[in-house]
């Protein structure tokens, strides 16, 4: 063999294995996402299905208001239940339309900061959910029931009790606000708040999070 043709020999195989390695990196990044697309599915269903419940809360809040519209206490209790409601079920939309609209044929980094994002906003929700239950708990509980059962039964609690009630919630409330935008929302979060952010973050998330980095460490090797 000619030296001319080992060399064009030697080009013809080094072509191959550079398409080898092009299509195995190919398949390598597809069965990744598929794995992240099968991950991120029940997240989906779950936002989905919180959107139809805040819609339902909602719904059933406004009726309430409706009948009682001239009786101070329904409408300032009332009222400010349902912009609570619809606050949260806003940021569950928001999340819903994020999750669905997330683009897989993106860049590895682009998915990355991406999914940290929607993270982020989905321990958001979970904050104003937890710190806005304790201050709705009692008004949420009368006003549903009553939009079940027809019977007034936020006009017979104890006003006293309300009012204790709606203080301690908005004590807690603050405090936990405060705490978290000193300790968790803040750009540079230490290894242990980001662990907490992780893990209140829910499980379809950290696995996506998981085969992203999978992905990102073998295209940068």
């Amino acid at each position: 063999m000619q030296f001319d043709d080992l060399k064009e020999a030697w080009a013809a195989h080094g072509n191959k294995l550079e398409r080898s390695l092009a299509i195995d990196t190919r398949l390598l990044r597809e069965m990744l996402l598929r794995k992240v697309r099968f991950a991120m599915a029940p997240y989906v269903l779950w936002r989905g299905l919180e959107v139809a419940l805040g819609i339902a809360a909602l719904v059933g809040v406004m009726s309430v208001l409706t009948d009682h519209i001239r009786e101070p206490l329904y409408v300032v209790v009332g009222g400010a239940l349902a912009v609570f409601t619809a606050g949260i079920t806003a940021l569950s939309t928001y999340l819903l339309v994020k999750s669905i609209k997330f683009d897989f044929d993106g860049p590895v980094t682009a998915m990355q900061r991406e999914l940290e994002h929607i993270r982020i906003v989905e321990y958001r929700a979970l904050k104003w959910a937890v710190l806005g239950g304790v201050v709705a708990w009692l008004p949420a509980a009368l006003i549903l029931f009553e939009a079940v059962t027809g019977v007034d039964a936020l006009a017979r609690i104890d006003l006293a009790w309300l009012i204790a009630n709606l203080t301690f919630g908005l004590a807690v409330l603050a405090l936990g606000q405060a705490m978290s935008r000193k300790y968790v929302e803040r750009p540079d979060l230490g290894p242990r708040t980001r662990r907490l952010v992780e893990a209140l973050s829910g499980h379809a998330l950290r696995v996506s999070a998981d085969h992203l980095a999978e992905l990102a460490t073998f295209e940068h090797e």
